[in-house]
């Protein structure tokens, strides 16, 4: 059954496993243990899909195993290689002073379509053309087991004394008719124990440039030992056991009641991301830190429902084909107008992205949507879902977004915050205190405006009052004038000066009972009033749920019983006025019950002239009386009118404040990309009021509209206290329309900060070019989403200049496709080779010089960037004439470059 395509794949490659053939095995090499063997390899885990049948020097176990595969067995392997395993002539020291022998695994390129010759000119252009041992008396003497047998006495004899030399076994490995055709490993262990003294180390250094791997058979120090290794450069330290018997190669036991075994002491845990061929162990080489990794489980597994696996195309225009998909990068690549962003939208559309797939057009956008019925889409867990998650930017989407036109921008920042459940409730709140200011702040203007008017018409009361140093000589001319009169009176000085006593207490405790009726009158409508109207979610936001909740709950309750105590304590206030006032109305009772009084106003209630004068006296001493309430009146109106302005503005400030308070915590970063929170003026609006408000035809006018504060927040402050004071005393001329209290309503109840936010990676946003702007776009995209869905994006390249592409973009690509799939479309050879993209899918527009399969309009084939096949010219089907990577140099301008870049990097110095 043909393989489903998804390109570079995680596989286990075991490439350290000696046969029944080996000349140093503990299996025996027998006919059953044979059969035994490829028993043990049908039934190694299902994720080994690539082997390397090793031998010391000869490949005699390896032209078995191939027997067996001939006959239709190992079926679960995709590539079995041979590989040679020789020792080098030099010694390291090992443990306990003995000498370990260090081996040089030479890994061979075999056509199996021709295998025969191949594995002849293995045997005869390589293994012949070696000597069996450097010394002169073995001249003449092949590398060969007659020879090990005929110098040695034994096989083994002769394998453990004579060593080829490592010198002629290099020389033909960097020869022109080898060099393409095999990989090179050395094992570990033995070359790491090379004495590091002035004689060994260059020849460590020397075996280290020769090859393009280590093996290593102990899988728990492989990361100490890689990161020791990677001191000398960038290769990769494979693990797998160097299997020599059925001890290791344990998958194929049986207990004596035929039961199988399970596994014990098989194990490997080298996986390699590349088509199981020759070209895809050369990956390695390529890419080590993105093509091996040493693990037990595979490694950036995404979850089935968040990587798509197919889509199957049926439709008219396209060749009846189904694409697979790999879970990491996908590249779509193509010439101009040959279905690659097509095929990306119809995708997109198909999973109900609602994002435009070319803006501004249409006819473009139908075709797309003509092709979403015949699409289906499977995901990695086989299920067929329209419905589920992907992330989706068409052509110049990051483009459009940096520019900001309509707040685009700034709208994504603030979705990116709000995934925080800590920094969402924090906006949340500071939205519910901006509404909550606005109204505390309206409630205090309207109160001070009235308290303005009150105080406006105290002032002229005081004024209606009259002189208050002519009342007071009033009263002292009337006072005179009634001594006068009382001389002429029949009643004695003790009886007028009783009654003079008691009506001056009576007159007073009326004016008391006046003042305190009004007193419990304004009392009693306090109980409308409810002061502790503060809400606290701002200041609770910290806390986890559960507390919240808690706290949120009590304060509520205690709000409810304070408003219950509040009016309590407002009623008990109320009666000790009222007692005031009974009491009063008592001692007035007993003043009109006492003889004296009665006797005073009867003596001059017939006196007409004493009687006008005491009313005129009575009459200047009640005025002076409220001139005195009245300034004192005038006084707490300043003192409450002075409060209430300091309160407006302190809480007109809070709208910046509280910003202030937040910022840090909004704060978040991700790498060298960070977003900074911050109060931003919204300077335009604010202006926008003053020029529809104030009448500008002074030059006090022009003045206060024209004053620039250039988004400086005092003098924003500095300039609003301006217009509020000139407002509250009516010193400012507004245009029809407008009211002095309407305007400062407006000026000080709204709230013309906003959250804002600085994005920052190396320069602030505003200073960057524009095709940086789009890929911290990007970033910002991807990077602050806590989306695992597909990502789909077209043309990147088109809004990022190549310096970024290949700098930034590149580097990014690579670190994201581990966490998320992400399929692109692309022109560009830097996003195909550089981020080392799993899959890549090559579209085709049918025409006269590049045909189509049925002369279908489009068509896709897709693999790997290791695949690779020579131009055949005589297959008509363009797609199929050559290999992927082949395609790449073809239709991407600069690919043989990047391929070139891309293979020399690690040999930079």
């Amino acid at each position: 059954m043909k393989r489903k395509e998804r390109g570079s794949e995680w596989r286990l490659w075991d490439l350290h496993i000696h046969t029944p053939e080996s000349i140093c095995q503990d299996y025996k090499n027998t006919p059953e243990n044979w059969e035994k063997f490829i028993n043990c390899l049908e039934n190694l885990p299902e994720e080994v899909k690539v082997i390397g049948i090793t031998d010391y020097y000869f490949i005699d176990g390896y032209e078995k195993v191939m027997v067996y595969k001939a006959k239709g067995r190992l079926k679960n392997i995709d590539k079995i290689f041979p590989i040679l395993e020789f020792r080098i002539d030099t010694f390291g020291s090992g443990n306990e002073n003995k000498l370990q022998k260090i081996n040089l695994h030479i890994l061979f390129d075999i056509d199996e379509t021709n295998l025969e010759n191949e594995i002849k000119k293995v045997r005869e252009e390589f293994i012949d053309n070696i000597k069996i041992s450097k010394l002169e008396a073995h001249k003449t003497k092949k590398l060969s087991k007659v020879n090990f047998s005929e110098i040695g006495g034994t096989l083994k004899d002769g394998f453990e004394s004579l060593i080829p030399s490592t010198e002629e076994v290099l020389e033909l490995v960097n020869s022109t008719a080898w060099k393409d055709k095999t990989f090179l490993f050395l094992g570990y262990k033995e070359w790491s124990n090379l004495e590091k003294n002035q004689q060994l180390k260059p020849l460590k250094d020397h075996l280290y440039s020769q090859v393009k791997a280590f093996f290593s058979n102990n899988v728990e120090t492989n990361e100490k030992n890689q990161n020791w290794l990677n001191e000398f450069g960038n290769k990769k330290l494979l693990h797998s056991l160097d299997i020599h018997s059925f001890k290791d190669l344990d998958t194929y036991e049986f207990e004596e009641d035929g039961t199988k075994k399970s596994v014990e002491n098989y194990h490997c845990h080298t996986w390699i991301k590349a088509d199981p061929t020759f070209n895809g162990i050369k990956q390695i080489s390529y890419e080590p830190d993105e093509r091996v990794s040493i693990e037990q489980i595979k490694p950036q597994e995404k979850a089935g429902y968040q990587a798509i696996d197919s889509v199957k195309i049926t439709h008219s225009d396209f060749t009846n084909q189904t694409l697979y998909l790999n879970q990491n990068l996908n590249c779509i690549i193509g010439g101009r107008s040959t279905g690659k962003s097509v095929l990306l939208g119809a995708i997109a559309k198909k999973l109900n992205c609602d994002k435009p797939v070319k803006f501004g057009n249409q006819e473009y956008t139908d075709f797309v949507n003509a092709i979403v019925s015949g699409l289906s889409i499977t995901w990695k867990d086989g299920v067929e879902n329209n419905d589920r998650n992907i992330e989706y930017f068409p052509q110049s989407y990051m483009y459009q977004l940096a520019k900001n036109k309509d707040g685009e921008l700034d709208t994504l920042v603030e979705e990116i915050i709000k995934q925080d459940p800590l920094k969402n409730q924090l906006i949340t709140n500071y939205d519910s205190f901006s509404s909550e200011n606005n109204s505390d702040i309206t409630t205090k203007i309207n109160k001070l405006f009235q308290l303005q008017e009150d105080l406006i018409k105290r002032k002229l009361k005081l004024k209606e009052k009259g002189d208050e140093k002519g009342i007071k000589s009033e009263i002292e001319k009337l006072t005179k004038e009634l001594s006068e009169l009382k001389l002429k009176i029949q009643i004695t000085d003790q009886e007028l000066q009783e009654y003079n006593k008691l009506k001056s207490q009576l007159d007073e405790l009326s004016k008391s009972n006046e003042n305190y009726n009004s007193q419990v009158s304004k009392i009693q409508s306090l109980k409308e009033k409810f002061f502790l109207n503060k809400d606290i979610d701002f200041d609770i936001v910290s806390l986890n749920d559960s507390n919240r909740s808690d706290v949120k709950s009590s304060f509520e309750k205690l709000k409810d019983k304070f408003q219950s105590e509040w009016n309590l304590e407002l009623d008990k206030i109320s009666d000790k006025n009222v007692s005031i006032i009974k009491a009063n109305s008592q001692a007035i009772l007993e003043i009109q019950k006492n003889p004296n009084y009665i006797k005073g106003i009867e003596t001059f209630k017939n006196n007409k002239q004493y009687k006008e004068v005491e009313e005129k006296l009575k009459t200047q001493r009640d005025k002076l009386a409220d001139i005195t309430l009245i300034k004192k009146e005038i006084e707490e109106f300043v003192l409450q009118i002075d409060s209430f302005k300091t309160a407006i503005k302190q809480a007109h400030r809070n709208f910046y404040s509280k910003i202030e308070e937040i910022k840090e915590t909004l704060k978040i970063s991700e790498g060298k990309l960070e977003i900074l929170a911050f109060p931003k003026l919204k300077s335009f609006e604010f202006k926008e009021l003053l020029n529809w408000s104030i009448n500008q035809q002074s030059d006090e006018g022009k003045r206060i509209v024209n004053t620039s504060i250039d988004n400086k927040t005092e003098d924003y402050f500095k300039l609003t206290d301006e217009i509020f004071e000139k407002l509250l005393n009516q010193s400012i001329t507004l245009k029809g329309g407008n009211t002095h209290l309407g305007l400062a309503l407006k000026l000080m109840s709204t709230n013309y900060f906003q959250v804002s936010y600085n994005i920052l990676y190396e320069d602030t946003f505003n200073q960057m070019s524009e095709g940086k702007k789009a890929f911290v776009v990007l970033m910002l995209l991807l990077d602050f989403s806590d989306k695992d869905c597909p990502i789909l994006i077209d043309q990147p390249e088109d809004d990022l200049d190549n310096r970024a592409i290949y700098k930034e973009l590149v580097k990014y690509l690579k670190k994201k496709k581990k966490e998320r799939q992400i399929i692109v479309v692309t022109h560009n050879p830097n996003i195909v080779v550089g981020a080392d993209s799993e899959q890549v899918i090559v579209a085709n527009q049918n025409g006269i010089d590049t045909k189509n399969k049925n002369g279908t309009k489009f068509q896709y084939t897709s693999g790997s960037l290791e695949n690779t096949k020579e131009t055949d010219e005589g297959i008509e089907v363009i797609l199929e004439k050559q290999g992927i990577k082949e395609h790449v140099c073809e239709i991407l301008e600069g690919g043989n470059e990047a391929f070139k870049q891309r293979e020399i990097k690690y040999d930079l110095k």
